[in-house]
């Protein structure tokens, strides 16, 4: 590939906007011509099988990965929660958090204060002076959460962060995510491969197939965050139609 476009600050207002977007490796194109909205301040989950794209979408996004055609999103920065928390297992959980704010505030102070209170936000101040070895699955989801909403960004990026935990630790990571997004509105692009994560988390959904990858299918939630369950009407509904079109491909 021999271009490179991330039209940063074009489209701002309108959350994250993917036009004509071709991605290859070799003579596989797993994007051709690929377009894609994702509204500002939005939790939008995409979904779709192994190897549709949906990684390389999230890469090309985050400008990681040689592409074609034109991205446009807000001025400000990109956070990324990956698949692995990618924690430096020689420092602690504080100094870990430390490094993302040294660049933007001088103050130790005021930096040791707002990791504190992250921590505390999401239910581990007491794991502060803990290594990445010493924390379960979990907590060390809660950690790569917390670097992500302490760096100042407009724009989070989530990799099936919550693929090796059972559905009561996702629901529970799920609530803590609206919590922060309440107090730090982003404009969130989620992959994942599980349909109720998907519905408890999505305000918009996209389902990818085919290669080069399509948009399949898409639907919206209106259920208001923190008032989802599977029971929900809507979101039962959603449940269904995801189901059925992964069980077609």
């Amino acid at each position: 590939m021999d271009a490179v476009k991330v039209n940063a600050g074009e489209e701002k207002g309108l959350g994250v906007r993917v036009s004509g977007l071709t991605v290859a490796y070799g003579e596989k194109r797993v994007f051709d011509g690929f377009d894609i909205a994702f509204p500002e301040g939005e939790i939008s989950v995409v979904m779709g099988g192994s190897g549709v794209g949906k990684s390389t979408l999230l890469n090309a996004v985050a400008g990681l990965v040689s592409y074609e055609g034109d991205i446009g999103r807000p001025d400000g920065g990109i956070s990324y929660i990956f698949q692995k928390d990618r924690l430096i297992p020689s420092i602690s959980v504080h100094k870990n958090l430390d490094l993302v704010l040294r660049g933007v505030i001088r103050d130790k102070a005021e930096r040791n204060e707002r990791v504190a209170g992250m921590l505390e936000r999401l239910e581990i101040g007491d794991k502060a002076e803990k290594y990445p070895s010493e924390l379960s699955g979990g907590e060390s989801l809660r950690v790569a959460m917390a670097r992500a909403f302490l760096f100042p960004s407009d724009v989070l990026l989530m990799d099936e962060p919550f693929r090796a935990l059972d559905i009561g630790l996702k629901f529970r990571l799920i609530r803590a995510l609206e919590g922060l997004l309440a107090s730090s509105p982003r404009t969130v692009i989620y992959v994942t491969h599980d349909v109720d994560e998907c519905v408890l988390a999505a305000d918009s959904w996209t389902v990818l197939a085919g290669s080069p990858a399509r948009v399949a299918t898409e639907g919206r939630v209106t259920a208001p965050r923190g008032e989802r369950s599977l029971d929900v009407p809507d979101i039962a509904a959603a449940r269904a139609e995801i189901f059925a079109l992964l069980a077609a491909e």
